[in-house]
Formats: structure tokens, sequence, C-alpha cells
């Protein structure tokens, strides 16, 4: 049986949105409305310079695309020219790539370079040293939500960068039922008695997906408080407009627009992150529930969830989860999950597992160390 599995972020028009908008807040945070004053008073202003972007250390390379674009945004004088790529394994004193042009708009772009990929580099760096730890076993290595605020995108596609998958993008592309729903139904929510156990909780929910399905398709709703067909009208007039008068102000807008984001994604055969799980058949909908005991494993298995999560489950006790599952549902994958390291992971692994989620993959990293190293212009 084919694995069902969460959608799987590479680079494309909606994480390159994420990054602008985090590079706008970045510029200006360096800059401001004033400029780099040091090299304002101390570089000529046609003075022109060559560095390389080396790497301090081994690890696997992400977030090369962010560069170009950092360029265009500084100086769009400057040339950048690759060295390697995402995915890559690079190792201490290795050229990633060469900026060459105006020295002024190089050293604005020094930091925002080195920032932005150093960040997504220590992402798949740390997570190549989770997937190597259980080379073998046959499990696979997921992320989390865990994610810094804004960045969610970008984080997991440097996931993707070091060879592990990507869980659930956000709430809305999958279900994944928890003890705080649980603990929410039993009594706390104010609404009387709507007490679940999982299994209760998986049927409720595979009832609430065949609902969604017996409504049909509904109209796809991009924009808070709009609808689409209104937001695409909005749109073209806004485009019209900026076509007219030239105005980069309205095609910065036009770019953000999510009805736009979408249908340029669509019409390069891209993924589209943010497409609402509402507007595909919700039986396609991946739903998932966690256990932290050997008796909720024993009684949800009946419920027929796509994936059961072993929340902080002993070693053992996961040996035994498989053992049944194997014997008694076979198609359902197993996820272990909670507080694994580099020490544990592999143990984890050897129970036959079939994912198991880290959250340290994004929340715990380690910055990769690049530097710029000057050459002479030529």
């Amino acid at each position: 049986m084919a694995r069902r599995d969460f959608q799987k972020i590479t680079w494309c028009q909606a994480v390159e949105d994420d990054f602008r908008n985090l590079l706008e807040q970045s510029i200006r945070e360096d800059v401001e409305s004033i400029g780099d004053l040091t090299s304002l008073a101390l570089i000529p202003e046609k003075a022109m310079g060559c560095a390389s972007v080396v790497s301090r250390n081994s690890g696997i390379i992400a977030g090369m695309p962010t560069v170009p674009v950092i360029v265009e945004a500084v100086c769009p004088d400057l040339e950048w020219t690759p060295a390697v790529q995402d995915c890559q394994r690079v190792e201490k004193g290795q050229k990633i790539g060469t900026l060459r042009g105006n020295a002024r708009g190089l050293m604005q772009a020094e930091r925002l370079v080195l920032n932005f990929v150093s960040r997504l580099s220590g992402i798949a760096s740390t997570t190549d040293r989770y997937v190597q730890a259980i080379q073998g076993t046959g499990s696979v290595v997921y992320d989390t939500r865990k994610t810094t605020p804004g960045w969610r995108l970008l984080e997991k596609y440097a996931v993707q960068c070091g060879g592990a998958a990507n869980h659930r993008t956000g709430l809305y592309d999958a279900i994944l039922i928890k003890d705080n729903h649980l603990a929410l139904a039993a009594g706390r929510a104010g609404l009387g008695p709507l007490e679940y156990n999982p299994a209760e909780a998986v049927r409720s929910v595979r009832k609430y997906l065949a609902r969604q399905d017996e409504l049909g398709p509904r109209p796809a709703s991009y924009c808070r408080g709009c609808v689409p067909s209104t937001c695409k009208m909005r749109t073209s007039l806004i485009a019209a407009v900026a076509e007219v008068t030239g105005s980069a102000m309205l095609s910065s807008i036009i770019a953000k627009t999510p009805c736009y984001v979408i249908e340029q994604a669509r019409g390069k055969n891209e993924q589209v992150p943010r497409e609402p799980a509402m507007n595909f058949p919700a039986r396609d909908v991946i739903v998932e529930v966690e256990v932290d005991t050997f008796q909720q494993f024993e009684s949800v298995l009946d419920a027929d969830p796509d994936i059961i999560m072993l929340d902080n489950m002993p070693v053992d006790l996961m040996k035994k989860a498989v053992k049944l599952r194997n014997q008694r549902k076979p198609e359902i994958e197993l996820e272990a999950s909670g507080g694994i390291t580099l020490k544990t992971i592999r143990d984890v692994a050897l129970t036959g597992v079939d994912r198991i989620s880290v959250g340290a993959l994004t929340h715990s990293f380690v910055m990769f160390d690049l530097g710029l190293d000057w050459e002479e212009v030529t």
C-alpha cells in the first residue's frame, strides 16, 4: 500500500513570498531610511569588491535561492555566482558562491546572505544528523509545527534539504487529534458532556469529513473575508492600473495577493502550500490521532485512523504496539513523538515505527557557520 503523506515543501512561489516578506523587514531593521553609515563614511561610491561566501564547517546547504532575491533587493548591480546547490553536502573551507560588484552594496548584502543561508543550512545540517542516525531502519524522520513564526515554509523547506519529511504544514491541511482536544471535550468547553476517547474522536472526525464531501465542492476563500471571484477581479484591476502607470508599489501589492500567488503556482504546475484543505475531497485529508497509553492504542486501532502517534511512549511499549499493529491493522502507520534526541532516535527507529517526528529540527538547531572572504577584484 502506498504511503499517504503530507505535502512536501519545495522552493516555490509561496516559499519565496514568505522570504520576501522577511527580507523586507530585515533590510529595514539594518538600514532604516539612512543606510550603512560605516560604508558611506569609508567606502567610495564607485568602489568595487569581490568576496566569496565560504563554509567554516561541514554540513548540508539550504537557502541558495534566497541570495539572488537579496541581491535584487539590495543592489541589482551585484553579481552572484553560486558554487553549490541546495541539499549539497559541503566541507569546511569550501566556497559556496561569490559576490562581485559595488562594494557598498556588497557590504549591505553580506549579513543578509549569511543570516538567511546560515539559518536554513543549520536546520538542514541538523536534520541530516537525525536522518543519518536512523539510516537502514526503514523509519522516516519528520518535522513538526514547532517553527519560528513567519518562517514555517522556509524552515520546512530546509528540513527537506536535510533529507527528512514534512509533517502537516498547518492546522488547515490535516487532522491531528491531540490530548488537548480530548481534554477540552471532557467537560471543559462549557458545553456539557462532550467526552471522547481517542477511538470515538476518530470516528467523529470521519463522520465530519464524510459530511463535508456530501456538501460538494466549495469555492476557495484565499483572502480572509473575500469571495475568490471578487478577489481575482480586484487583482486584475490593480494589475491593469500597474501596467499603465508602471507603479512598482501596485506590482508589489499584486505579488502578495493570495489569489495571484495560487494562480501563478498553478500556471507553473507548482504546489500550493496554503490552498485550504476544504477545497479538495475530505476523504483525502489525513487523520492522525495521539495516544499515550497502550490501552488507548489498542482501542483506537479499530477506528482506522491513517496514523497513530505514540506520544512519549517507552521503547518497550512501542515495540509491543508495532507488533499488535502488524497483526491487526498493518495499513495503519505509527509515529513516535516526544523528547526524541540524537542519542535515542535509533533505538526508537529499531522498534519498527514508520515515522519519527522531531521538534528539535526547527527549534534546537545550530546555525551553520558561514563567512565572507575578500578576494582581489579582477
